[in-house]
């Protein structure tokens, strides 16, 4: 009975401790630039069309980890299922419901932890004919088997008649692997850290290839400042006269694909971003005939190991790999200088610094994140610094692991790394979960 107490008290303060975890990295995430991995991205796009008939195309990315995910006792598949409704509503200027769409979300899956979940995601799109005005669209989803309903999402909508050569909005696409599809990023018109992309417009006349664009790094605090990173550069554009674009459902993504249309002209202009760090950016073109683009964008970490998006939680493990006073400089300065410090000890391990991903940094934390919540104990909440958590982020995954639980004795763990031949065992003196290094070899 004893035990029983000890393990509910361990139960019930690991997880009042994980909350306030959630809570810092979460407060932490407000005061950066948000481009981490939402669990709802819901983004418009409009066709302008001259005789007022205009078509929006209402596109969503739901990740899974909203919806309840449970297998049925008599299920012997091994599939977990869940329920879902998608509905998009849209509201004139004096908040009536003018139109409507309902989608039923029926959704597998072979696994449903919440690490597994929130990597994956569901995608689709609804559209509309509206006539030129001022629209409030709509998202609303609910989880039928848990019977909840998730909070509305809201985009206001102007959809106005054509201005100059511009035909549509500006659609961040990504690089086509097929002859007239491009795959959409869906990702609330932002694209995805590190991977170079496009963008997809529609215009009246047919302008010249060479395109010629610059990008400016929002800053997060004070928006109207803006840093040039790439400046007037010329790239060669794709050009499809007599087309347009529309956006059709395909292998659980949506893509824009190019049609016939005797109006338009449509334009891909590929934008090299694999350099470009984590923010906000604006893109300004200039075509040839002097019509200008201009959009907004954020690049997305959609998988970004949680352990990243805090930067104290972040510089904690860095001290399994570097020197004593390394560490020590490393958390000293403001933020600011901190986060340079930070950036310039990865940069020096990145074995891809032509792109602004590293794989390295990228690995060391996705160890990290598993070890935060796999190795927390009632002494030391944040797995990452325990022994267990350390040789788990050294080393990662060990080949094979043996726990010993002898009555009276102390219970052991002995981890061992064939392809290193490489043997740690740990031993929890306490009896409480506190396993410390004990020997190496």
């Amino acid at each position: 009975m004893k035990n029983f107490f000890v393990r509910m008290t361990l139960r019930i303060v690991l997880g009042m401790v994980s909350c306030w975890i959630s809570l810092a990295v979460s407060q932490e995430m407000v005061q950066r630039e948000r481009t981490f991995s939402e669990p709802i991205f819901f983004e418009t796009h409009i066709l302008f069309s001259t005789n007022d008939s205009n078509t929006v195309y209402a596109l969503y990315r739901l990740r899974q980890d909203i919806f309840t995910f449970t297998k049925p006792f008599e299920s012997v598949t091994g599939q977990f299922s869940a329920n879902g409704r998608v509905t998009i509503e849209i509201l004139d200027s004096t908040g009536e419901s003018i139109t409507r769409d309902i989608r039923e979300l029926p959704l597998t899956s072979e696994d449903n932890s919440a690490t597994f979940l929130r990597t994956k995601y569901v995608q689709g799109r609804m559209a509309f004919k509206l006539k030129t005005g001022t629209y409030t669209v709509l998202l609303s989803i609910e989880d039928k088997d848990a019977k909840r309903q998730l909070p509305e999402v809201k985009r206001k909508l102007n959809v106005h008649k054509t201005v100059n050569n511009i035909l549509s909005t500006v659609v961040p696409v990504q690089l086509p692997t097929r002859e007239n599809t491009f795959e959409c990023f869906n990702l609330n018109g932002d694209v995805q850290f590190s991977k170079d992309c496009g963008f997809l417009v529609a215009v009246k006349s047919i302008p010249a290839q060479q395109i010629r664009y610059t990008l400016k790094k929002i800053n997060p605090e004070e928006e109207e400042k803006k840093e040039t990173v790439v400046k007037d550069t010329v790239v060669t554009a794709m050009l499809f006269p007599a087309s347009t674009f529309t956006f059709s459902e395909k292998n659980n993504g949506v893509s824009s694909e190019i049609s016939q249309s005797d109006s338009s002209t449509v334009i891909f202009i590929p934008v090299k971003i694999s350099r470009l760090k984590q923010g906000r950016y604006e893109i300004n073109a200039v075509l040839s005939d002097s019509t200008k683009l201009s959009t907004t964008f954020g690049t997305r970490w959609l998988d970004m190991p949680l352990t990243l998006t805090d930067l104290d939680i972040a510089t904690l493990p860095l001290q399994f790999i570097m020197t004593q006073d390394e560490y020590s400089q490393i958390r000293k300065g403001n933020r600011e200088e901190r986060i340079q410090r930070f950036e310039s000890f990865w940069q020096k391990k990145d074995p891809t610094p032509e792109t602004a991903y590293n794989e390295m940094m990228t690995e060391f934390y996705r160890r990290a994140d598993f070890a935060m919540t796999a190795y927390r104990t009632l002494k030391e909440p944040n797995g990452t610094i325990t022994d267990r958590g350390k040789i788990f982020i050294l080393y990662g995954k060990p080949t094979s692991t043996e726990r010993i639980l002898h009555p009276g004795g102390i219970p052991k763990e002995i981890w061992k790394y064939a392809s290193l031949n490489k043997t740690f065992i740990f031993e929890d003196s306490s009896k409480q979960g506190n396993y410390k290094l004990t020997e190496s070899k």
